[in-house]
């Protein structure tokens, strides 16, 4: 399961490849950092983009679903133990979850984004939270039976990511960084989503807005055995066009300032669930 972890860092800390000229899906040149390039280089002297490009920190906590999240947040917001809402919990030094709450600053949260055009044939297997990152990974309902089928998932690219980081950060800052870590073949659409097609078949979004940043990670279209599948959509959304694709990256977001809210959120997922 560390592995599922480990590929959203890596997908999200792509390899920094700074100058390259970006191109939208009909080849032209869509992006010039020019008007921004003394205070952007302002803001990298004075030692922020480290701070951007910064590693996860190694204590996380894993919910199994968003109801459990959210009830921890009220929970941990009054002082509660929240170890029974809790999947998993790890942390580089010795400690309980107590102090692992207070190392990622579990209740700090004031806004939490949640995917809301996934696909229906796949589902939340887990909710990742650090200090600065929080992902969701999706896998295929067919996927979820088993570790070995989980190791399947990553080793055929099945798996389906979404994830925001928690810098407050003016919106230009992130977006040069983004940019900043594009590569050649990468393409921006509507000059706001970067783009990216692997050799391998995958995709990924990553946009910044709210002074967030945003990724997705679609998986390959491939079959339980590895194979190429005939239809090259997902969800009825054609994978040659990643125009179409833009519709997975809508969310919603739920203000945890506002328990009333929240506790409406919860009431409704689990009606959902009966």
């Amino acid at each position: 399961m560390k592995r599922l972890l480990i590929l959203t860092i890596v997908l999200f800390l792509l390899v920094t490849l700074a100058g390259c000229t970006q191109y939208d899906v009909g080849g032209n040149e869509v992006y010039d950092t020019g008007s921004y390039e003394e205070e952007i280089d302002n803001h990298y002297d004075h030692g922020h983009e480290e701070e951007i490009f910064d590693s996860v920190a190694p204590d996380q906590i894993r919910f199994s679903s968003v109801e459990d999240f959210l009830n921890a947040y009220i929970i941990a917001n009054e002082g509660g133990d929240i170890t029974n809402l809790v999947s998993r919990w790890e942390t580089a030094t010795e400690g309980d979850i107590a102090s692992v709450t207070d190392s990622i600053n579990f209740t700090s949260f004031e806004e939490f984004y949640l995917p809301v055009d996934i696909p229906d044939e796949f589902e939340l297997h887990n909710i990742e939270i650090t200090e600065e990152f929080v992902g969701f990974a999706f896998l295929h309902r067919d996927d979820m039976g088993s570790e070995e089928a989980v190791q399947d998932v990553m080793r055929y690219f099945r798996e389906l990511h979404f994830g925001f980081a928690r810098w407050d950060v003016d919106d230009y800052i992130l977006f040069d960084a983004m940019m900043r870590q594009s590569w050649e073949q990468d393409i921006l659409i509507d000059g706001k989503y970067l783009f990216r097609e692997s050799e391998l078949g995958d995709h990924t979004f990553h946009w910044i807005s709210n002074r967030t940043r945003f990724w997705l990670h679609l998986p390959a279209n491939l079959d339980p055995t590895g194979d190429r599948s005939e239809t090259n959509e997902l969800g009825g959304i054609s994978l040659d066009d990643p125009h179409a694709m833009i519709s997975f990256t809508e969310t919603t977001t739920l203000n945890l300032q506002d328990t009333r809210a929240v506790e409406t959120m919860i009431e409704e997922l689990e009606a959902a669930r009966r």
